[in-house]
């Protein structure tokens, strides 16, 4: 089957990798928009961070861009496939699974390093800062990015798909959902995992929902995104966060200059909280 899907692949026409890939990622993000609703709705009552303010343009704005982008990286990726520059198997099973875990966390790696030199203050008002502006996140917010963190990351993994020599599609594919999973749960504003599961022993150092939403409501801390391997290693998690997973009912601490009463942030607690997401870990 997957044979059959690479040949079907290779042999489609540029215009209509454009308008599948762009369909593809329109696809991930309604995906993303409805299933992360769902969950907002089954899960509000275990709230981890205030409610946002309804979307604005500018949000709206770079939701698109970032799903434009994404297409555009995908048909980059199908070019350098079919350049020999990215090689493909066929392979499932096992093999694929071994290859989706090592490729994860070979990314998570690159993704803790990429985010913190995104907090150095240059570099942070010159992209990462706009993701920062929306601090209480719902599930768009997963693509709420500057251009240049968009292709920041898309060219982070296709470098690696070009270093690695040849990994299977169903890797590929595997990571493109687990991907968009830890994005999607780590935007969501609620923690929908029970704390009987909280406090098992993986959790320690898989990341769950509310440690993404607890560097929203801190920048300096939880820079991982799939583990939280390097934060640990690197002294930048949360010294609550253990305490908070094992809570009853977790709730991230939200102080008077991150909220108004109605979960809204101020224009003035904005600006601050964004110098010092800047300065924070400088």
């Amino acid at each position: 089957m997957m044979d059959g899907l690479l040949a079907w692949a290779a042999g489609l026409s540029p215009a209509a990798v454009v308008a599948g890939a762009l369909l593809a990622n329109i696809g991930l993000f309604l995906v993303a928009l409805v299933a992360g609703g769902l969950l907002v709705r089954r899960f509000g009552d275990r709230r981890v961070t205030p409610l946002p303010p309804p979307p604005d343009r500018r949000e709206r704005l770079l939701t698109v861009t970032a799903v434009l982008l994404n297409a555009a990286l995908g048909v980059a990726g199908w070019a350098l496939w079919q350049a020999g520059w990215i090689r493909l198997s066929a392979d499932t099973g096992l093999r694929a699974a071994v290859e989706l875990l090592v490729f994860a966390l070979v990314m998570d790696g690159l993704m803790y390093g990429g985010h913190w030199l995104a907090h150095r203050r240059r570099l942070y008002r010159l992209a990462h800062e706009i993701h920062h502006g929306y601090p209480d996140p719902r599930p768009s917010t997963l693509f709420v990015l500057h251009p240049l963190e968009v292709l920041g990351f898309g060219g982070t993994w296709t470098a690696v798909l070009c270093l690695c020599g040849e990994i299977s599609a169903a890797a590929l594919f595997g990571y493109i959902g687990l991907n968009l999973l830890f994005g999607l749960l780590g935007h969501l504003g609620v923690e929908p995992f029970p704390v009987g599961v909280r406090r098992r022993a993986v959790f320690r150092w898989v990341a769950l929902p509310m440690f993404h939403a607890a560097h929203h409501a801190d920048p300096a801390v939880n820079l991982g995104f799939y583990t939280t391997v390097w934060d640990r290693l690197f002294g930048t998690i949360d010294p609550g966060y253990d305490a908070l997973r094992r809570a009853e009912r977790p709730v991230l601490k939200v102080t008077a200059d991150q909220a108004d009463q109605a979960g809204r942030a101020e224009p003035a607690a904005q600006a601050g909280r964004a110098d010092r997401a800047g300065q924070s870990i400088a």
